[in-house]
C-alpha cells in the first residue's frame, strides 16, 4: 500500500492496479471492495489537496454522474457473480494497464469507443465497485484531452476521492448494519477497524513521501516502475487464481 500511494502520487495512477490484486489473495472481492473505500480515500484526499490548483473541474464534471450511475450497477454486480469472475476481471485490466505503459499503440486498440465520457465514467463506476480497478477507461477518456502531468493526476485525484467518499458511505451502511442483515455481513473483513486503520495510514504515508519528490525525479520513470509493480500484482492474483481452480479440479 506505501509503494502503490507512492508510485500514484507521481505517475498518476497505479494504487489500485498495485493493492486491490494483492488484496484479493487475503480478502473477498465483496471485503476488498469494503477496504479500499476507506483506503482509496486515503490515497486520493491528500493528491488532491495537493494538486487542487491544476484540477481541470472543466473535465471532471461531465464525468461524474456516469460514475455514480456505473457504482451503483457495479456494487449490484458484486453480490451475484461468483468471486473468480472479479479476480479474473482484475488480472485481464492489470495486463492492459501493463501494455499501455510499455506498447500504448497495442492497448488501445479496440478500446477506442471508451474515449467517450459518459461510456468512460460508467465503466469507470462499475470497475470502481467490482475490482477496484477504475482507471484504464478514463485513461483512454483523458488522454483524448492531452491534460498536462499536474492537471491528469489531479482530475483522476479528484474523481477517484470522490467516488471513495461515495463508497465509504456504502460501507459504513454496511458496517452498521451488518449485524441486522446477513447478505451484508459478507463485506467486513475480520477486525475491520485495525485493518482500515493500518492500511489508511501507510497508505498516507506513501502519500506524502511522494510529494516530497515530486516534480524532482522522471514521471516515465515512475510510470514504468509502476508498470512492473502491476504486473506483479497480476501474477500474484493470476497464482491464487490457479489454485482455486486446481482446488476445484
Amino acid at each position: 500500500a506505501f509503494m502503490a500511494a507512492f508510485v500514484q502520487r507521481l505517475a498518476g495512477f497505479g494504487y489500485g492496479l498495485i493493492v486491490a490484486p494483492v488484496a484479493m489473495t487475503y480478502f473477498s472481492p465483496i471485503e476488498v471492495a469494503f477496504l479500499m473505500a476507506f483506503w482509496g480515500t486515503a490515497n486520493s484526499a491528500p493528491t488532491a489537496f495537493f494538486t487542487r490548483q491544476s484540477i481541470p473541474w472543466h473535465a471532471f464534471w461531465p464525468v461524474a454522474p456516469w460514475l455514480m450511475i456505473g457504482l451503483i450497477a457495479g456494487l449490484g454486480a458484486l453480490f451475484m457473480a461468483p468471486a473468480v469472475a472479479f479476480k479474473l476481471l482484475a488480472v485481464v485490466i492489470c495486463v492492459q494497464a501493463f501494455i499501455s505503459v510499455f506498447w500504448p499503440h497495442l492497448a488501445t486498440r479496440g478500446v477506442g469507443w471508451t474515449a467517450d465520457g459518459r461510456v468512460a465514467g460508467t465503466l469507470a463506476g462499475v470497475l470502481q465497485a467490482t475490482v477496484n480497478i477504475p482507471g484504464p477507461p478514463l485513461v483512454v477518456h483523458y488522454n483524448t484531452l492531452r491534460l498536462p502531468q499536474e492537471a491528469f493526476v489531479g482530475v483522476f485525484a479528484i474523481i477517484f476521492l470522490s467516488v471513495s467518499v461515495v463508497r465509504v458511505i456504502f460501507g459504513g451502511v454496511a458496517f452498521v448494519l451488518g449485524q441486522e442483515l446477513t447478505f451484508l455481513t459478507q463485506a467486513i473483513p475480520d477486525q475491520p477497524v485495525y485493518t482500515l486503520g493500518i492500511g489508511a495510514l501507510i497508505t498516507v504515508a506513501g502519500v506524502m513521501c511522494g510529494q516530497l519528490i515530486v516534480g524532482r525525479v522522471s514521471t516515465a520513470f515512475f510510470k514504468r516502475l509502476t508498470a512492473v509493480m502491476i504486473g506483479g500484482s497480476a501474477l500474484v492474483l493470476l497464482t491464487d487464481i490457479l489454485g482455486l481452480l486446481l482446488e476445484v479440479g
